[in-house]
């Protein structure tokens, strides 16, 4: 208090949370630059490897099957040791990867009884690249949970995914301007990888995984992220079994499951169904292939706004779900309009980014809801949910790739039934969400549940 004028001052709490917010949007960005850029190069990688649209479809799956394996240790890692430590070690080795993507060509060779020709090496690399990548989001997840209180994750997780979405729509202009140097797609790659290696460093030396290890943040703003929650309350271990047993879990990656599958079109084979289905080239080409999600990273954030408006609204449960249903049945609609209008090229292009504006308008309650019911653990269970979910990466490209081939060396292709798969799947996630309740803390033995509701953490 003041005695001259005795007023009370309070302290204003910091923003550091907001920092930290910045960090992991950067690391989000570079995220998708690093893992859609391929997409634009793939016609040139192709011609100069030699490979088939089959094969590049098991290029695309690798780090669509590593990504799902690795998705719930590295979860689980960041849950046990903190999401500062895993975070850089993911950071680090995608970085290498990225660059060893572009260093291919000069690893090649075939002895006749021994082929480790360009194929087998790019399937190697990005199955190690997504090994490593696996677990960014459930870490980032895991942080943004430490540093941001419950009304406002939402919100959060809107901005995170706007910037990945972001990094995405980008990525076309910039991998083509990064191959316009003399080392062409090969340097590319090596240019992003070390960008991420760039960004961990800065990283370590700034970020803590909690408020209160960081010299910034003052008792006004721990306050303020823990709510009313008492700060002696420590959970008690996770129970696997319980996890395991639980149906909304299972109902919330089947649901990211089939949303991956339907969404994956865009970060691998959209720019080939452009230009051989929409007859698109260069620029026209470039951003048509970045629009979808450019507009997918608006939703992002509107969907962070809505989600968290909703839960004050309808409540905990269908505050997250029935954006999700709404979203992901609207979003299957338009993939079915894009096939319909293929003879007005930006007219399909419109009805795509319409399907990946709305795909991702879930993307907030999706991530929410593994804060939810995760709770302490929430690293796990987005793990969880992303691992199942990037299945749906993994087997799509070769899909894809199958639904498109012509059926004889002169017949027609046959691209539309790659959007037809996208919409069912895009309309069975919708279903999913109907039975998602994110109420339910899935990772406690149900007496640790009534101990931590009497103590008021739950």
């Amino acid at each position: 208090m003041n005695l001259q004028t005795g007023v009370s001052h309070v302290a204003r709490p910091t923003f550091v949370r907001y920092q930290v917010l910045g960090w992991t949007c950067a690391l989000s960005m570079i995220t998708y630059i690093d893992r859609v850029c391929i997409k634009q190069v793939e016609p040139d990688m192709s011609a100069d490897l030699g490979l088939t649209q089959q094969q590049f479809g098991w290029i695309f799956a690798a780090f669509g099957l590593a990504y799902a394996l690795f998705e719930v240790p590295s979860g689980w890692l960041g849950d046990k040791f903190g999401p500062r430590l895993v975070l850089c070690r993911i950071v680090i080795w995608w970085s290498v990867f990225t660059a060893l993507t572009g260093l291919v060509p000069l690893f090649s060779w075939d002895l006749g009884w021994v082929v480790f020709n360009s194929l087998v090496l790019l399937v190697i690399v990005r199955f190690l690249f997504g090994a490593g990548e696996a677990g960014a989001y459930p870490n980032i997840a895991r942080a943004l949970r430490n540093w941001f209180p419950y009304r406002r994750r939402g919100i959060a997780q809107g901005m995170l995914w706007m910037f990945g979405r972001w990094g995405g729509a980008i990525a076309p202009l910039l991998i083509t301007m990064a191959s316009a140097t003399m080392f062409g797609w090969r340097g590319a790659f090596v240019i992003f990888g070390c960008l991420g290696a760039l960004w961990v460093v800065a990283f370590a030396i700034w970020f803590r995984n909690h408020p209160d290890e960081h010299a910034g943040v003052n008792d006004a703003e721990r306050a303020y992220i823990r709510g009313s929650v008492p700060e002696s309350i420590k959970p008690p271990p996770m129970s696997w079994a319980s996890m395991l047993r639980s149906p909304t879990l299972w109902c919330l990656s089947l649901m990211y499951f089939c949303s991956n599958a339907g969404w994956c079109f865009f970060i691998t084979w959209d720019v080939r169904y452009y230009r051989t289905v929409l007859g698109m080239d260069g620029a026209t080409l470039r951003l048509a292939s970045g629009a979808p999600l450019f507009f997918g990273g608006i939703a992002c954030l509107a969907g962070g706004f809505i989600t968290d408006w909703m839960v004050r609204v309808l409540g905990p449960r269908w505050g997250r779900t029935a954006q999700g249903a709404v979203a992901y049945f609207c979003g299957g609609f338009f993939f079915t309009a894009a096939l319909l209008l293929r003879d007005h090229p930006w007219l399909a292009v419109a009805c795509l980014c319409t399907a990946s504006f709305l795909k991702d308008f879930a993307m907030a309650a999706s991530w929410s809801t593994c804060i939810d019911i995760g709770h302490r653990y929430s690293g796990t269970v987005a793990g969880f949910m992303n691992g199942v979910g990037n299945m749906g990466t993994f087997v799509s490209p070769p899909i894809v790739a199958w639904l498109a081939t012509p059926e004889g060396p002169d017949g027609p292709t046959r691209w539309g039934l790659a959007l037809v798969y996208s919409a069912i799947m895009f309309f069975i996630a919708s279903l999913g969400w109907l039975f998602i309740n994110p109420k339910h803390v899935v990772v406690y033995a149900p007496v640790d549940h009534q101990r931590l509701r009497e103590e008021g953490a739950m």
